[in-house]
């Protein structure tokens, strides 16, 4: 029997989607956006400065070194007491998450399945792996 890899062991639990970034208040920056908004993100030469240049700088190589919202990297926070929101990873230095507002849950269990369902849809550049 051949074991599946994980090509992502050296990233948190979190950002991989396995459990929350935490509350409002220890997770990384986010902000509200719709589902269906079209996002690109800083321009590239700009990924350097910022809270979260590194960062950034990492997404935007799972990216395919492209800027905006990082295919198939959803996440889930809690922005408020029993509220659990699903979001997606962005290449950008000052606010790395973007929750939906279609998609706020009561519980995590819910979140995780819809984050689950939207990698599924897609999974990205190296999800495919």
């Amino acid at each position: 029997m051949e074991l599946e890899r994980d090509h992502y062991w050296w990233l948190h639990p979190a950002l991989r989607g396995q459990q929350s970034l935490g509350t409002s208040a220890d997770a990384l920056p986010w902000r509200w956006v719709d589902a269906s908004e079209s996002d690109a993100g800083p321009a590239v030469p700009a990924l350097a400065e910022g809270t979260y240049g590194d960062f950034a700088k990492l997404l935007y190589k799972l990216n395919g070194y492209r800027p905006g919202p990082v295919s198939g990297w959803y996440v889930i926070v809690c922005p408020e007491p029993d509220r659990y929101a699903v979001g997606q990873l962005c290449v950008d230095p000052e606010v790395p998450v973007r929750l939906f507002r279609e998609h706020v849950y009561r519980t995590e269990a819910e979140a995780r399945e819809v984050a689950s369902a939207l990698r599924a849809e897609s999974p990205g550049l190296l999800h495919r792996v």
